[in-house]
C-alpha cells in the first residue's frame, strides 16, 4: 500500500476538494465586496468601528451608569457585530455596496441583545462542531473578523492550494521521508483528537535534553538501542534525518520551524485537514454549508495570522503544544512569567537533530567524519552557534585522529568566542581520552599529504609530465609541473590535460595545495602560542613530531630554537636540511642530547642586541625566509610612564579604530572580543580579553564605541571604537587547562603589576594591541553635534562631546613601523640609490627625479614636499616596481612594509612614471597638465 493511499481515501480526497472549490468561491465574494466598499475610503472599516464604538460607550454609559474608561475601549470593540458594516447611518452614508448573501445571514445569526441592544456573540455557537476542528475561537468583533481575509489575494486554502498541497505532499515524501515523518507526527500531535495509536512512539524514543554535548547516560541508552535487532535501522534514520534537514534548510528558510516552510507544512497538514473537510461536510450536508462553517470562523485557518504571515501557511496545526503518546509521563510547566502568566510546554518536542546526533556519537564510526565535518563547517559560516556545539560534540565523541585534525582545522576559522570556547573544551576532553594534551594530539595528527624529505609531492600526469605539491618560502602551498627533465613549467600542454585521469589527480593536487596552506596557517599560530603557553620539546620528542614531519620539519628548520641542555647551557640554534645545527654567527655546532629542551627563542631571550644581529645577518646570507615573524620580531618593553600607571597602561589609549577591522584583526590573535552595540549598554562593560593560562593571568582592553549606524538586518552598532587602559589580572584554573580546554578557567578582577608580568607575555600583548591599532586606527575629526553618542568610559564621563577629548591626528607609529624601520636600513643597499632615500623617526624620504616624497612607516602615506600635498599610489599600481627588489625578503606577512618598498623604487624613478592616475596627480602640482 503507498503512502498516499494509507492516508487519504480517493472519495476523501474528492469531498475534501468540493468544500475548497465552495469555500474559495465565497472567500472571492466576500473579498470583491471588501474591495469595492474599500473603493470608497480606504479606511472605511476603521472609521465604522470608531462610530460604533462611540455610539456603544454612549449606550452602555446610558443603561448601566458605567463612567467610561480605557479599558472599555477594548471590550466594545470584541462586542461590534458584524451587522456594523452595513450600517450606514454610522457614517451618515446613503447606501454602500451589499454584502454576499451567507454573509448577510450569518451576521444577523450573530447579534446578541443580551445587553440590551445589539451586539456581537463572543464565541461561536452554532459552528462548533468537535474539537478536531479549532472553531472554538473567541470574535473578536467586526474589524478583526474581516482582517482574517485580504481584499486583493486569497486568504483560505482553495483548490488551487489543496492542488499544490497534493503535490507538496509526494514530493516531500519521496524526497524527504524523514523529515516528512517528523512533519506528519508534529501536525498530528497538535490536536487533541488524534487517537494515540496513531502517533508513532519513536518520536519518544528521540527526545533528550537540550545540552551541547551528551551525557554518559544518553549515550548509554543509544549504544543498547543499537544492539538491538533494530538498532542499525535507527542508526540509518538519524544520518538520512541530518541529511535531509541541511539539504532541506538550504532549499527553504527554517526560521519559525519545520512547520513554518509552506511545502512541508502542505505536505504534513494535508492528512488532518482532508479528515477535518470531511467532517464538515458529513455535519453540515453539503460543501457550500461546509464552506461556510470555516469562513464564519476563519482564524485558524487564514494565512493572514499563519507564521510567516500570508505564505500559504494557517494557525491550524501550530497552535497547540505537542501530545505525547505515553500520557502517564508528567508534563513540564514553565515557572510562571514576570507577567503573571504560566505557559505549558509541549510534552515532546520537534526538535529531534540533537537526538540523531548523539546517536551517531554513540556509534562512532569514523565513516560519518567526512560529512559532519562538512556540516560543522557550514553551521559555523552562519554563525549556527547551538547546530556547530553539538556537531563538534560528535565528532569529538568518535575521538579519532582524523576528527582531531578536522577539529584543530575548525578551529582556526573559529572567530566566535562561545562556539571556540566549546571546541577547545571538545578538542581538550578528546586528546585527554587519548592520554594527550592537546598541543601534543595536534602535533601527532598534523597532515603529512604525501611529501617526502625533500617536502615536495611528486605525481605523473602522464610519461612526460608530473605535477609537484611543495611549500613556498612564506608557507603557502603551491603546485607547478616538471616534465620528465626536471624542467618547472606552469602550465599543461593540451595533450597532458585531456589525458585519462589527468583532471582528477590535479583537482586532487589543487585540493590538497589549498588544505595545506590552511595547515601551515595553524601550525605557525600553535608555534607562535608557544610563547605564551610556554611549550617546551625534549631533543627526542622534537625529531619524532617535527624533524621526520615533511610539513612540521619544513617549518621547524627556518625557526630560531632555544636550547637548555642538561648541564644548565643555555644556547640558540637553527636547524639545517641537512639536520646539522648552526649558531647566531652561521658556525656548526655540536648535535644535541635526548634530554636537551628546546622552546622557541624569542629576540627578549638575549641581553644584548648582538645575538639579534647576528642572527638576521645569518638568515639573510642562508637565504631564509621566516615563517614567523623571529629574528625581526617587535618587542615591547614596559615604560616609566606605565611603572607609574601600573597596574594599567595607558599607551594605546585615546585611539580611534574601525571597529570591524579590529575585531577580526582581535579574534584571529585569539582575543575574545565582543562587538559593541547601541542595543547592549552591556557591552561597553565588558573588556576584551586574552586569557593566558599558562602564567596564571589574563590581559583586558577596555573599549568604548562612538558613531551608530544601523546594519542592514537593522542592528544598531558602532562604526568605531575609542580605546582606553590595559591591564593584567589573575586568572583561576580551578582544572587543568591543557587537558580540559580551560573549561574551568575564572577571570578575577585582582590586578597584576605590569612589572611582575612576564617580559615575554608583556611583549606578545602589547603587539598584537599595536597590530590592532596599525590596522584599524582612524584618523578622523569628530564633531560632537553629528555623533549619536560618546564613550561613557572613565573621565570621558565628564566631557560634554566627543570633540573635547584630545586624540591623536597623527597616523599611528608603533614598534610595527619600528621595525619596517630597521628592515627598509638594511636593504637600503640593494637600491644603490645612495643620498636619495634617508630615513627620519617615523618617515622615509625619496629624492626622485621631479619631486621629493615622504612616506609614513606607519601608514604607508605619500605626501609631497614641499608642497605638503598627498598623492594617492594604490598597492597594485606598485607591482612593476617588485623586480627591482631582492628576491629575499626576511618578511612574508607584512604587506604594507612590501608596498612601502615598492613606492620608493617607483618614486626614485619618478619621471618613468606611466601610470594614468599617478600623473595626473604629479602634474597638477606644477600645472603641466598631460
Amino acid at each position: 500500500m503507498t503512502m498516499m493511499q494509507h492516508d487519504f481515501l480517493k472519495t476523501d480526497l474528492a469531498s475534501a476538494r468540493l468544500v475548497l472549490v465552495e469555500m474559495g468561491r465565497l472567500e472571492r465574494q466576500l473579498t470583491s465586496w471588501m474591495a469595492e466598499m474599500i473603493k470608497i475610503d480606504a479606511n472605511i472599516f476603521e472609521r465604522l468601528q470608531t462610530a460604533w464604538v462611540e455610539r456603544y460607550r454612549t449606550d452602555i454609559s446610558h443603561h448601566y451608569g458605567i463612567t467610561q474608561q480605557p479599558l472599555l475601549d477594548n471590550i466594545s470593540k470584541n462586542h461590534m457585530p458584524l451587522e456594523a458594516c452595513m450600517m450606514t447611518d454610522l457614517l451618515n452614508i446613503g447606501s454602500l455596496p451589499v454584502p454576499p448573501e451567507w454573509f448577510r445571514r450569518y451576521a444577523s445569526q450573530e447579534v446578541s441583545h443580551t445587553l440590551g441592544f445589539a451586539t456581537s456573540k463572543l464565541y461561536a455557537t452554532s459552528s462548533r462542531l468537535s474539537a478536531t476542528a479549532p472553531l472554538y475561537a473567541p470574535k473578536s468583533g467586526m474589524l478583526e473578523y474581516l482582517r482574517s481575509f485580504k481584499s486583493s489575494r486569497t486568504s483560505l486554502p482553495d483548490e488551487k492550494w489543496f492542488e499544490q498541497a497534493l503535490k507538496d505532499y509526494d514530493d516531500t515524501f519521496r524526497d524527504f521521508p524523514s523529515l516528512y515523518w517528523l512533519a506528519r507526527e508534529i501536525a498530528l500531535r497538535e490536536s487533541p483528537e488524534t487517537p494515540l495509536d496513531l502517533m508513532d512512539g519513536r518520536l519518544e524514543f528521540w527526545q533528550v535534553p537540550d545540552k551541547p554535548r551528551p551525557s554518559q547516560k544518553i549515550l548509554a541508552r543509544f549504544l543498547a538501542k543499537l544492539a538491538e535487532p533494530n538498532g542499525q535501522r535507527e542508526l540509518d534514520f538519524a544520518r538520512c534525518f541530518l541529511h535531509e534537514h541541511r539539504q532541506f534548510s538550504l532549499l527553504h528558510r527554517t526560521y519559525f520551524g519545520l512547520l513554518g516552510t509552506l511545502p512541508l507544512y502542505r505536505a504534513a497538514i494535508l492528512p488532518r485537514f482532508v479528515a477535518l473537510l470531511n467532517l464538515m461536510l458529513t455535519k453540515a450536508g453539503s460543501p457550500s454549508k461546509a464552506a461556510e462553517i470555516i469562513l464564519h470562523t476563519p482564524q485558524p485557518y487564514s494565512f493572514r495570522y499563519g507564521r510567516p504571515q500570508d505564505s500559504g501557511i494557517m494557525r491550524l496545526g501550530k497552535i497547540g503544544p505537542l501530545r505525547t503518546k505515553f500520557p502517564s509521563t508528567p508534563k513540564h510547566v514553565k515557572k510562571p512569567s514576570p507577567y503573571g502568566c504560566t505557559l505549558t510546554e509541549s510534552e515532546v518536542s520537534e526538535h529531534i537533530a540533537t537526538g540523531c546526533l548523539w546517536m551517531i556519537a554513540a556509534a562512532r564510526q569514523p565513516s560519518d567524519l567526512d560529512w559532519l565535518l562538512e556540516h560543522s563547517a557550514s553551521a559555523l559560516q552562519n554563525e549556527a552557534v547551538a547546530d556547530f556545539n553539538r556537531l563538534v560534540s560528535t565528532i569529538g565523541e568518535i575521538g579519532t585522529a582524523e576528527g582531531v585534525r578536522g577539529l584543530v582545522r575548525l578551529r582556526s576559522k573559529l572567530r566566535h568566542a562561545t562556539m571556540l570556547s566549546h571546541l577547545n573544551a571538545t578538542l581538550a576532553l578528546t586528546t585527554a581520552a587519548m592520554g594527550l594534551t592537546t598541543v601534543e594530539a595536534e602535533e601527532l595528527v598534523a597532515q603529512d599529504y604525501g611529501l617526502d624529505t625533500h617536502h615536495r609531492r611528486k605525481e605523473a600526469l602522464t610519461d612526460d609530465f608530473a605535477v609537484v605539491l611543495s611549500i613556498t618560502g612564506s608557507g603557502q602551498a603551491t603546485i607547478h609541473y616538471e616534465d620528465r627533465n626536471g624542467t618547472v613549467s606552469n602550465k599543461l600542454p593540451a595533450s597532458v590535460r585531456n589525458a585519462t585521469g589527468c583532471e582528477t589527480l590535479l583537482r586532487n593536487a589543487r585540493s590538497d595545495a589549498k588544505q595545506l596552506s590552511a595547515d601551515m596557517s595553524t601550525h605557525r599560530q600553535r608555534l607562535e602560542g608557544s610563547w605564551l603557553t610556554g611549550q617546551t620539546w625534549s631533543w627526542k620528542a622534537f625529531e619524532e613530531r617535527w624533524l621526520r614531519h615533511p610539513v612540521l620539519g619544513w617549518l621547524a628548520r627556518r625557526m630560531i630554537w632555544m636550547v637548555a641542555e642538561p648541564d644548565g647551557t643555555i644556547k640558540t640554534c637553527l636547524i639545517r636540511d641537512d639536520g646539522t645545527l648552526c649558531g647566531p654567527d652561521g658556525k656548526k655546532i655540536p648535535s644535541l642530547p635526548p634530554e636537551a629542551l628546546l622552546s622557541l627563542w624569542h629576540p627578549l631571550h638575549s641581553k644584548d642586541q648582538k645575538t639579534i644581529t647576528q642572527w638576521r645577518a645569518t638568515l639573510e646570507q642562508l637565504n631564509v625566509t621566516q615563517p614567523i615573524r623571529q629574528a625581526w620580531r617587535e618587542t615591547y618593553t614596559i615604560t616609566q610612564a606605565e611603572q607609574e600607571s601600573s597596574p594599567a597602561s595607558y599607551r594605546y589609549a585615546r585611539r580611534i579604530l574601525s571597529q570591524a577591522q579590529v575585531v577580526e584583526v582581535g579574534r584571529q590573535k585569539q582575543w575574545r572580543i565582543r562587538t559593541l552595540t547601541g542595543h547592549l549598554p552591556s557591552s561597553e562593560s565588558a573588556p576584551w580579553s586574552l586569557r593566558i593560562p599558562a602564567h596564571g593571568i589574563y590581559a583586558d582592553l577596555r573599549t568604548g564605541g562612538v558613531g551608530e549606524h544601523f546594519t542592514p538586518d537593522g542592528s544598531l552598532v558602532f562604526s568605531y571604537v575609542m580605546t582606553d587602559r590595559i591591564r593584567f589580572c589573575v586568572l583561576q584554573d580551578e582544572g587543568d587547562w591543557q587537558y580540559d580546554g580551560g573549561r574551568k578557567l575564572k577571570e578575577t578582577t585582582t590586578p597584576v603589576r605590569l612589572g611582575s608580568v612576564d617580559p615575554i607575555v608583556f611583549s606578545e600583548v602589547m603587539r598584537d594591541v599595536d597590530l590592532m591599532v596599525s590596522v584599524a586606527a582612524r584618523n578622523i575629526a569628530f564633531d560632537p553635534d553629528t555623533l549619536l553618542s560618546i564613550p561613557d568610559l572613565a573621565e570621558w564621563r565628564r566631557h560634554d562631546g566627543l570633540g573635547d577629548i584630545q586624540c591623536s591626528t597623527e597616523p599611528h607609529f608603533g614598534n610595527l613601523a619600528q621595525s619596517r624601520k630597521e628592515i627598509i636600513e638594511s636593504l637600503l643597499p640593494e637600491l644603490g640609490a645612495g643620498d636619495a632615500v634617508t630615513l627620519e623617526k617615523r618617515h622615509v624620504l625619496v629624492k626622485g627625479k621631479r619631486y621629493q616624497y615622504r612616506i609614513h612607516l606607519g601608514s604607508g602615506d605619500v605626501m609631497v614636499i614641499p608642497q605638503q600635498r598627498q598623492i594617492v599610489i594604490p598597492d597594485k599600481k606598485t607591482t612593476a616596481a617588485q623586480n627591482k627588489l631582492s628576491d629575499y625578503q626576511p618578511l612574508h606577512d607584512d604587506e604594507r612594509l612590501n608596498s612601502i618598498l615598492q613606492k620608493i623604487t617607483m618614486l626614485l624613478r619618478d619621471d618613468r612614471i606611466r601610470d594614468q592616475t599617478i600623473l595626473d596627480q604629479l602634474n597638477a602640482l606644477d600645472g603641466s597638465g598631460t
